[in-house]
C-alpha cells in the first residue's frame, strides 16, 4: 500500500471567451498510508478534480503528485496502482456481474486460476454470490454498486478512489453501504480517498476529513476535532445538520476582566467566557459567536407564558418545531438572529408563536473574527485541530 501526496497543485480548465477556470489553486494534500480520507465540500469546490488528478485522468497545470515515494505526473493511469469507483457504476451492460468484476483482470493477462481466486474473494466479501450470472439491468442499485466495488477490489491496487459512489442511492441503502465500505477498509487495510458533499458521510466514514472550498483546502483533521474546532465560519457552518448558529455581537470587556459577549442590536444574548479564551480583544470589537444546535438548552418545564420564575436566562419566539423522533429541532428568533436548537426532549409547550426560555453552554461557545471569519477561541481555550495554513 502507499500514501498519496499533492504539492502546490494548480489546475486550470479552458473557460468561456478563452478565460481559464481555476479548479484548484496552490492545493496541498497528504494522505497517509492505509488511511481512509474523505474530501468534503460543496459542489464545484474541486473534490472530483482532485480525485481525477490522482487517478491520472487529468494532468495538473502546476504542482507534483506522489503515490508512495514515486512521482506520477507523467505515469499513465493504468500504471499508477489505483482503482476508481464512480457515482454512475460504469458497468458493461452486456456482461454479467461476474464478468464485469473480472474484466480488468483479463486485460492484465492474469491466469484463469489467479482471476478465479480474486473474484471469489471479492464475491465473498461483498456478498454477491446470488447475482453473479445476472446482467446490470437485472440488478438493484445496491447490487450494481457492489459489483463496481468488486471490480475495484480484485485489482488489489495501492490506492482506492471513490467519487461520490453512494450519491444515487436511497437513504436506507446509503447507510447500509456506508457501513459496508468502512468494514471493507478494515478488511483490506488499504489507502482510500472518498469524495462526497454529504457531511454525514464525511463525519462517519473518515479517519480524517479534508474540507474544501473554491479550489482550496480549508481544514484537515479528525472529524470530531474539525466539528468542534472549525478553523473559520465556513467550516463551522458546512459541517453538521442542522448547521452551526452564528450570532453577531461585540466584546464588552477584554481579557483582563474576563471576556463578555453581547448580541448586536436589540438582542438578548450576552454572557461571560470564564476563563476567557487565550486572546485579547478590546471592548467594542465585533465578533461572531458560534453555537452548535445541541449546545442550546431549552426549558423543559414551562414556556415564558407560565408562572415559573428564574430558570434559563434568555427568551425567544418559537418559529417552527420539527419533531424527528429521537430528537426535536426548534427554530427560534431572538433579536435580529434566527437560531436552531436540537434537543432530545419532547417539549409540549414549544409551539409555533409561543415564547420559550433558553440558555447557551458558554464553555463550548466559539468566537470568530467578524471580518476575517477566522476562529479566535473556544470557551476557555482552543481545541486541538489540524488547521490548514
Amino acid at each position: 500500500m502507499a500514501g498519496v501526496t499533492l504539492r502546490a497543485i494548480t489546475k486550470r480548465f479552458p473557460g468561456r471567451k478563452g478565460e481559464p477556470v481555476e479548479a484548484l489553486r496552490g492545493f496541498d494534500l497528504e494522505v497517509r498510508d492505509r488511511e481512509f480520507l474523505v474530501l468534503v465540500g460543496p459542489s464545484g469546490c474541486g473534490k472530483t478534480t482532485t480525485l481525477r488528478l490522482i487517478a491520472g485522468l487529468e494532468q495538473p497545470t502546476a504542482g507534483t503528485i506522489f503515490i508512495g515515494d514515486r512521482e506520477v505526473n507523467r505515469v499513465p493511469p493504468k500504471d499508477r496502482g489505483i482503482a476508481m469507483v464512480f457515482q454512475n457504476f460504469a458497468l458493461y451492460p452486456h456482461l454479467t456481474a461476474e464478468q464485469n468484476i473480472a474484466f480488468g483482470l483479463k486485460l492484465q493477462k492474469l491466469t484463469a486460476a489467479q482471476i478465479r481466486r480474486r473474484v471469489d474473494e471479492a464475491v465473498e466479501i461483498l456478498d454477491l454470490k446470488e447475482v453473479l450470472r445476472q446482467k446490470p439491468r437485472e440488478l438493484s442499485g445496491g447490487q450494481k454498486q457492489r459489483v463496481a466495488l468488486g471490480r475495484a477490489l480484485v485489482r488489489q491496487p495501492q490506492v482506492y478512489l471513490f467519487d461520490e459512489p453512494l450519491a444515487s442511492l436511497d437513504g436506507k441503502l446509503r447507510a447500509q453501504l456506508r457501513a459496508e465500505l468502512m468494514q471493507l477498509h478494515e478488511r483490506v487495510a488499504a489507502t482510500m480517498i472518498y469524495v462526497t458533499h454529504d457531511t454525514t458521510e464525511a463525519m462517519t466514514m473518515g479517519d480524517r476529513i479534508a474540507v474544501m472550498r473554491a479550489g482550496q483546502m480549508e481544514q484537515t483533521g479528525e472529524p470530531l476535532a474539525v466539528y468542534h474546532a472549525p478553523v473559520n465560519r465556513f467550516v463551522g457552518g458546512f459541517l453538521g445538520q442542522p448547521p452551526m448558529n452564528f450570532i453577531r455581537g461585540v466584546v464588552v470587556t477584554g481579557r483582563m476582566n474576563g471576556l463578555h459577549f453581547k448580541e448586536a442590536g436589540e438582542g438578548v444574548i450576552e454572557g461571560e467566557f470564564a476563563p476567557p479564551p487565550p486572546l485579547s480583544l478590546t471592548p467594542g470589537s465585533e465578533v461572531l459567536l458560534g453555537i452548535r444546535p445541541e449546545e442550546i438548552d431549552l426549558d423543559a418545564d414551562e414556556s415564558v407564558s407560565g408562572k415559573k420564575e428564574g430558570g434559563l436566562p434568555f427568551q425567544a419566539l418559537v418559529e417552527l418545531v420539527e419533531p424527528l423522533g429521537a430528537e426535536t429541532h426548534v427554530h427560534l428568533q431572538t433579536g435580529g438572529h434566527r437560531l436552531i436548537a436540537r434537543t432530545p426532549l419532547t417539549l409540549s409547550h414549544a409551539r409555533q408563536g409561543k415564547r420559550i426560555r433558553f440558555g447557551i453552554r458558554w464553555e463550548k461557545a466559539r468566537l470568530f473574527d467578524a471580518t476575517t471569519e477566522r476562529l479566535l477561541g473556544i470557551g476557555g481555550g482552543v481545541l486541538s485541530a489540524d488547521f490548514a495554513d
